[in-house]
């Protein structure tokens, strides 16, 4: 059976089971003096077990909805997700319009092209800048 999920679902998915997982890890429930009941710390741990199974099929799924992938894109990206993180955050904390964090190629593409030329995203020249004065701060 073939089944046909919208792109936004799906990252909408691999989203939350990203939150829960970085939830699943905080290890904070003793600190606020919240006692842990082994059935929550018994689900937890199996659903990150699930989760880091799932990691391949997120990967390979989401380079599916990028476009024209290089081959250091590739490597980076599967660099940056060994590391812990998700396809759906970048190293540049760059957010879309909607407020979320960019995904991790598109992140790091506009990231890089903010570095060559930053006229293009801002009004102010750097050259204009001058970075010997004192923060007003």
């Amino acid at each position: 059976m073939t089944v046909a999920v919208p792109l936004s679902l799906l990252e909408d998915i691999f989203r939350l089971l990203y939150y829960l997982d970085r939830l699943g890890g905080r290890g904070d429930f003793h600190k606020y003096g919240r006692a842990h009941r082994f059935a929550d710390d018994t689900a937890l741990w199996e659903l990150r077990l699930k989760i880091n199974q799932l990691q391949p099929q997120i990967v390979e799924t989401y380079l599916l909805t990028v476009g024209d992938i290089t081959d250091d894109e590739k490597r980076d990206l599967r660099e940056w997700v060994a590391s812990g993180k998700s396809v759906y955050d970048n190293p540049h904390s760059l957010y879309n319009d909607s407020g979320c964090p960019m995904d991790f190629i598109n992140g790091c593409r506009l990231g890089i092209e903010m570095d060559e030329d930053l006229s293009h995203f801002t009004e102010i020249e750097p050259n204009d800048i001058d970075w010997d004065d004192e923060l007003p701060f």
